[in-house]
């Protein structure tokens, strides 16, 4: 038996079947025929893209289509953003926003099974905007919809220009490559390659820019992030040079998720482990922070229009593999809102 571990689906076996495999290094898988013609081609990227959602839930990508000119950009405006002073950096506070948007300052994100512990880093959030989306419809007040749904918050072009131009054009190109991906995924699971497209026609998609200070000592008083899981289908992270980010396996070992120049990195999320009744694994992850440089990453969180009620996939249930959740259906935004509130604002309750 495995060590226990307290996650927001309760005490687990950290060699459950909901956890990591017993993996010791994260695959990294090439695009490079993720729009290929040649259905045999996409068919055996997308076997080699279920291969490691099921065995480690974490992967490395290249050949992905994300210009590097781009990123260095977006990486370059987050250092800029970071730099400003606290009281610019506030006028933007995520706790003016009813939708989670907006700056985090350092020790102002929660362990979610112990609300006392802040997270040693601060971010800033955007979502869904349809100046961000090349294939909006703009023929719904989205509020309406869900109370997920809502306005960005930007730092003053004269204070930071080109930031919101910069960062929009880097949440186009994560969403167009997010799209595709989930199609692939939808072939890994015998389905249609447009099976899953009614879903993002308005993803909930949120993206962070984050930026961790040195930790001083390992664990120390604050985590970098504590272990979570995150919430949406999958997440898109950009690292920076500096190492941090580490991964649970069912041996209770942390992996490093050392940064590698032109890769991304891709981590299967709570929806996608929801929707294929835990095949794929929405995998325990952290970053602590030990090498007394500041540390910046970009993680774009994909995830399925608010409004959409997500149930369990028929073919993933079987005599072998029962349902594992509490439930076979839940609506999209209201369970992010559960888990955003436990991160910033009260304990978790979980749906699932």
């Amino acid at each position: 038996m495995g060590s226990t571990i307290k996650t927001k689906f309760g005490d687990l076996q950290v060699s459950d079947d909901i956890m990591s495999g017993a993996f010791n290094s994260i695959p990294i898988v090439d695009l490079k025929n993720i729009n290929s013609p040649d259905i045999s081609q996409r068919r055996d990227l997308a076997l080699q893209l279920k291969d490691a959602c099921i065995r480690v839930g974490f992967f490395y990508i290249k050949n992905h289509g994300i210009d590097a000119s781009l990123v260095a950009r977006m990486h370059t405006k987050a250092h800029e953003y970071f730099s400003l002073p606290i009281d610019e950096k506030m006028k933007c506070s995520r706790a003016d926003s009813k939708v989670f948007r907006g700056y985090t300052p350092l020790l102002s994100e929660f362990d979610q099974m112990d609300h006392s512990v802040g997270s040693l880093c601060e971010g800033f959030d955007i979502g869904y905007e349809f100046d961000a989306d090349p294939q909006a419809t703009r023929d719904n007040e989205l509020h309406k919809i869900s109370n997920m749904y809502g306005e960005n918050v930007w730092p003053d072009e004269r204070v930071l220009p080109g930031f919101r131009a910069t960062y929009l054009e880097y949440y186009a190109n994560l969403l167009k490559l997010s799209r595709n991906l989930l199609k692939m995924f939808a072939v890994a699971l015998d389905l249609p390659d447009n099976y899953f497209d009614a879903f993002v026609t308005r993803p909930g998609s949120m993206s962070r820019l984050i930026h961790y200070p040195p930790q001083p000592i390992p664990g120390g008083n604050h985590p970098g992030i504590a272990p979570h899981t995150d919430f949406e289908c999958f997440t898109i992270l950009s690292q920076d040079s500096v190492r941090a980010l580490q991964v649970l396996n069912s041996q209770n070992k942390w992996i490093m998720a050392e940064p590698i120049k032109d890769h991304l990195v891709v981590n299967v999320g709570d929806f996608l482990q929801f929707w294929t009744n835990g095949l794929f694994r929405s995998t325990f992850h952290a970053a602590t922070n030990l090498t007394g440089l500041d540390r910046y990453s970009i993680p774009f969180f994909f995830g399925v229009n608010y409004d959409a009620v997500i149930s369990v996939l028929d073919s993933c249930i079987t005599k072998d593999m029962p349902l594992k959740s509490k439930t076979k259906s839940v609506v999209a935004g209201d369970y992010v809102r559960q888990q955003l509130d436990a991160v910033y604002n009260k304990p978790f309750d979980a749906p699932l």
